[in-house]
């Protein structure tokens, strides 16, 4: 069933060709709902449930996202390019499972995220921002973390040998992270 109101989108339903600008969005529920060739410039989304909405050819451009729940997202089946034109802001996000592999993610902001399970796999991430976040199960393979603010991470472990990760900013409390693909415990 298709809606043409942003406000109200029930599970099953579909959001389709909405442009939507400089709005505030907030307590918005699209749990399991789909949102097709749609773009949201300059929004910012605040205490939304967005977890398992399907996103197709659809863009963010400069959007932020606060305290919203976002579990199980694939934002790499979006199509039309590149869906997330702008560098978005995730603050205070919970995002278990999601999928952002082979994205280009340069100069993001996931500021005291949960990003339990994410895939970052082959994702450019320079320059982004994880601090505070939660990274428990998070996969980094052949990503690039040049520049990127990981300092207060928790739960990180990624394969330097695999990753760029030159200039990244961490905390010593990253090192048993980064340290476990050689064997090396640190107590």
């Amino acid at each position: 069933m298709a809606t043409d109101d942003v406000a109200s989108l029930a599970a099953g339903e579909v959001l389709r060709g909405r442009d939507v600008l400089g709005q505030e969005l907030a307590g918005l529920s699209w749990e399991s709902a789909a949102v097709v060739d749609s773009v949201f410039e300059d929004c910012t989304f605040t205490g939304c449930n967005l977890s398992m909405t399907r996103l197709t050819d659809t863009r963010f451009v400069d959007c932020t996202f606060v305290g919203c729940k976002m579990l199980a997202v694939n934002w790499t089946v979006t199509g039309a390019g590149s869906m997330l034109a702008q560098p978005l802001r995730f603050e205070r996000c919970r995002l278990d499972g999601s999928t952002f592999a082979g994205l280009d993610l340069t100069g993001f902001t996931f500021e005291d995220c949960v990003l339990t399970d994410v895939d970052f796999s082959e994702a450019d991430l320079r320059r982004a921002v994880l601090a505070g976040s939660e990274l428990s199960g998070a996969r980094f393979a052949r990503s690039d973390l040049r520049d990127a603010d990981l300092r207060g991470t928790r739960g990180l472990a990624l394969d330097p040998r695999e990753n760029r990760l030159k200039g990244a900013r961490l905390d010593l409390d990253a090192t048993p992270g980064l340290l476990a693909p050689f064997g090396v415990t640190i107590t």
